[in-house]
């Protein structure tokens, strides 16, 4: 009897493998069956257009675990992008209340949420979101850079800067940048009250984060210039030079009336010839040609800007040429046709923009610190090429 026993044993414990076994695999096909009808039903949902109750079907099919949050990730993605932001908020919400949501992936929905409420205009849970995505190791400098765009759409500057330690801490150019422009916007707020220590003290911080601010030393030139300090005024000019080539021919008039208050125009003109030299500006290209008619004469600047035009042809300097030709001319003599084609490149030049951005190619005839389309700061430049610079 006892030797039957050990006999059965083995058969027994196999038979209760097979049996546990088959109840596995009987649970999984049920928990698949179960899947299949939820997915079948959202999708049902679907076709009929009743979709906020196909994404209800189908968050509940696509249970949160490890290997299925991505689809999360990617169908909440895809309503973002078609603009149905009710619905990626939906998909992402349901991520982050989740409590059972491995830390990674918390802090990506956190994040991702941040940028639907962002995509919504909602600013005020936007920034909650961001701000608590700050102490997500990975997420600091995107982040902070929605932070940023949030204070730059609502002109709180104040706020932007009071990220300055985690911005410094980031080390990202793009942030100080952003960061030195909050300040030049504050300084543009004490300039109009002509509050001279407060403006200085604000550019010097902006310059401070970023040393390449073409805006700080602009709107120092000017406070300098409204105090008639004009050889600290004409030094700022000079930085603009060092900073920003491109932006410079905007700042070519205004330097001009520092050195005449200096009088000191030999040494101006002296810098606009190596600025036209190094760039080919046509700005400077005329400003410096109207040094030699006053010095040399008529003839010889002519003869200047032939020779610069066939180096480098630009409308605006050809436009400057025929003037040149007309100034010439005897007061007895016809000269209707080229006053006809300087009206002529005249309305051409006035349809044309006269600044583009470098990001993002806006195209505008007002210059703007920050870009309307794209919202860079200090992007919008002089065009360049033969309709522009």
């Amino acid at each position: 009897m006892l030797e039957l026993l050990f006999l059965l044993l083995p058969v027994a414990a196999g038979y209760g493998w097979f049996m546990g076994r088959n109840s596995v695999k009987q649970k999984d096909q049920s928990e698949k069956q179960d899947l299949s009808i939820k997915y079948s039903t959202g999708l049902n949902y679907l076709l009929s257009n009743q979709q906020d109750k196909a994404i209800d079907h189908l968050i509940e099919a696509l249970k949160v675990e490890n290997d299925t949050v991505e689809a999360h990730f990617a169908l909440a993605n895809l309503f973002r992008r078609r603009g149905e932001l009710d619905r990626a908020l939906k998909v992402h919400e349901h991520l982050v209340r989740h409590a059972n949501l491995p830390n990674k992936e918390k802090q990506q929905a956190v994040f991702e949420l941040a940028k639907d409420f962002l995509s919504a205009g909602l600013y005020d849970r936007a920034e909650k979101m961001f701000i608590k995505s700050l102490k997500s190791k990975g997420y600091e400098c995107k982040a902070l850079t929605y932070l940023m765009q949030i204070y730059q759409s609502t002109k709180d500057w104040q706020q932007g800067i009071a990220l300055k330690k985690a911005i410094v801490k980031s080390k990202d150019k793009k942030l100080l940048h952003s960061l030195a422009n909050f300040y030049c916007e504050l300084a543009t707020q004490a300039l109009e009250k002509d509050d001279f220590i407060q403006v200085l003290e604000l550019l010097e911080s902006a310059l401070n984060y970023d040393k390449n601010s073409c805006r700080a030393n602009w709107l120092m030139a000017k406070i300098y210039e409204n105090h008639q300090q004009f050889n600290e005024a004409a030094t700022c000019y000079r930085d603009i030079y060092k900073q920003d080539r491109d932006f410079f021919q905007d700042v070519i008039d205004k330097m001009h009336f520092c050195y005449q208050q200096l009088s000191a125009e030999d040494e101006f003109f002296a810098f606009i010839k190596k600025v036209y030299e190094e760039t080919g500006s046509t700005s400077a290209l005329i400003k410096y040609v109207s040094f030699i008619e006053d010095t040399k004469g008529s003839i010889k600047a002519k003869e200047y800007m032939l020779m610069a035009l066939k180096k480098r042809p630009t409308i605006r300097g050809f436009k400057h040429f025929v003037k040149m030709q007309i100034n010439e001319v005897e007061q007895d003599a016809p000269h209707e046709n080229l006053a006809v084609i300087t009206e002529l490149i005249s309305a051409y030049l006035q349809v044309k923009p006269r600044y583009s951005c470098r990001t993002c190619g806006f195209n505008t005839s007002t210059h703007y610190w920050a870009c309307p389309s794209c919202h860079d700061w200090e992007q919008i430049k002089p065009v360049r090429g033969l309709e522009g610079e």
